[in-house]
């Protein structure tokens, strides 16, 4: 150990609209991430949304009660309240990121790699948000699957990046990863 310590805090900002805004801060050896995120509500329970600040091309990610559910369920979480199962999803979730996976009928599927599993959902074009409505954990994907994610994932990456770098200094970098 080099002395450093990873260190992650979850910032509350109640405001007047009785809106839950939060920011989850992860300091580590890759530097500095925040990650917004709005708590609400529906008939059913609660949804988180997290808006993306690092990339102004990225959609909006909504998290539905059914996605949390089978968080808790599938990564055998032992937390009590809702609003405490969120704040550890947004804990050990620092960088997410939405990727598609082609189908064999020509369509995306819709997915974002996570600690320990895959959020999986479908990206409304219209209003151009991504909404996750179910985990598969680790323990349900075979090897293929995880390097399909990691190389999907790792793709998305570079792409993103080359195009920050694009708009900075108008021109083509090394890959990042």
């Amino acid at each position: 150990r080099n002395g450093r310590k990873d260190y992650v805090e979850t910032i509350h900002f109640p405001v007047k609209s009785k809106n839950n805004w939060r920011i989850t801060v992860a300091c580590n050896k890759h530097g500095v991430t925040a990650t917004p995120y709005l708590i609400s509500y529906n008939k059913i329970g609660m949804t988180a949304s997290h808006i993306p600040v690092d990339f102004e091309s990225m959609p909006l990610m909504h998290f539905n009660t059914h996605f949390f559910k089978r968080y808790k369920e599938r990564g055998k979480i032992d937390v009590k309240k809702p609003e405490d199962l969120v704040k550890f999803f947004f804990k050990k979730n620092v960088a997410l990121l939405p990727c598609y996976y082609p189908r064999e009928d020509g369509t995306q599927q819709l997915f974002t790699p996570l600690v320990g599993g895959v959020g999986l959902g479908n990206y409304h074009v219209e209003s151009d948000i991504c909404e996750f409505k179910t985990l598969v954990d680790d323990s349900l994907l075979g090897q293929n699957q995880k390097d399909q994610i990691n190389e999907i994932w790792t793709s998305t990456l570079n792409e993103l990046v080359d195009e920050i770098y694009r708009r900075i200094h108008k021109r083509k970098p090394s890959q990042f990863v």
